[in-house]
């Protein structure tokens, strides 16, 4: 180690970094004694010239979190770290070169391409790393993620290669929530803006969604809320949610994608009401309370809410619908569908 040392010592000499008259031979060596740098040279002479450069600025975590990457996300990690520093551009750059010669994911080829435009505006670096983000790609997220990145204006703002990635990505899809991932991208307004073109891909989704997957039915009507103009798609699949509905819990999670749909308050009252009629302890009618306060801001309403039993709560149906239900349970009686002694009326709205 001493002769290396020596031959280090002498070349920053040489090179300007280190004024001897300055910078005793023992200094020198006691600043990499101090950050262990024993065996850097390994990582390659450009990486080990930034760590010059970071030991010569007193960066003492940056220049450990540099000896220790070995992953290409670590050589970005201290790239970004070195820009926010306002730290010398060129060494950053080298730390992000070296990235690329180890990235082996979408991920980390879009990382670096953002970086090359948004530090050194060079897109065709940037192409070539989206490119290779492609290659690598396995699943359907992966390229999802490479279109996302091309699409947006703020890099590289190429719309219609965007599109061919996510027809891609969809090639790739092997459930229904990849179909949703891409719908996703494809109606962001920085990315696609196309509604259209979302609602083409959840009415795919359809073919692959599990019909007694409750979870899956939920996500794919809150979907259609966000992603498209299509409403009635959106309350079809809350609707065949409800159907599998086991719990109060059940119902209270569909009650809450409702309102995050925010696509009508009328339809949220429908499933408010259901989900009234699944309690069972008295701390659930607040949770439903203090989701109607949040939502609807009907004050009125989360007051008779607090204040009635759940069997009261049942005159919120309207007459009609309470009459209807009415009927209905006693004709199911008579037609000895049904065992009152087994089922009450209450069970029966529930169902």
């Amino acid at each position: 180690m001493s002769q290396e040392m020596y031959e280090l010592y002498a070349k920053e000499i040489l090179d300007g970094a280190v004024d001897p008259f300055e910078i005793d031979f023992d200094e020198f060596t006691k600043k990499f004694k101090k950050q262990e740098l024993i065996g850097f040279e390994e990582v390659g002479d450009d990486v080990m010239k930034v760590q010059r450069y970071l030991l010569g600025e007193d960066e003492e975590f940056l220049l450990e979190d540099l000896r220790g990457a070995w992953q290409a996300q670590h050589y970005i990690d201290v790239a970004e770290s070195m820009l926010f520093e306002d730290l010398d551009e060129d060494m950053a750059k080298i730390v992000v070169n070296k990235a690329l010669s180890l990235a082996d994911s979408s991920e980390d080829y879009v990382n670096i391409a953002e970086l090359f435009i948004e530090e050194w505006d060079e897109k065709e670096k940037a192409v070539e790393a989206y490119k290779k983000g492609i290659e690598v790609a396995k699943e359907t997220s992966d390229l999802t993620f490479v279109a996302d990145s091309i699409a947006d204006a703020d890099y590289i703002d190429d719309k219609e290669w965007a599109r061919t990635i996510y027809q891609e990505a969809l090639g790739l899809a092997k459930s229904m929530y990849d179909f949703v991932y891409v719908a996703r991208s494809v109606a962001t307004p920085e990315y696609l803006d196309d509604k259209e073109g979302a609602k083409e891909i959840l009415d795919v989704a359809r073919n692959v969604v599990d019909p007694e997957d409750l979870r899956q039915n939920i996500r794919l009507g809150l979907s259609y809320a966000h992603f498209t103009d299509d409403t009635e798609s959106a309350k079809e699949y809350f609707v065949k949610a409800l159907n599998l509905a086991q719990s109060f819990n059940d119902f209270f999670e569909i009650l809450q994608n409702v309102a995050l749909a925010d696509i009508d308050k009328e339809f949220f009252k429908k499933i408010m009401k259901i989900t009234l009629l699944s309690m069972d302890l008295q701390p659930q009618k607040e949770q439903v309370a203090n989701l109607v306060e949040e939502y609807l801001e009907d004050h009125n309403l989360v007051a008779f809410l607090r204040k009635n039993s759940a069997e009261e709560i049942i005159t919120l149906f309207s007459k009609k619908d309470l009459e209807d239900l009415k009927l209905e349970y006693a004709q199911k009686i008579l037609a000895g569908e049904i065992d009152p002694k087994q089922i009450s009326f209450k069970d029966f709205a529930k169902s």
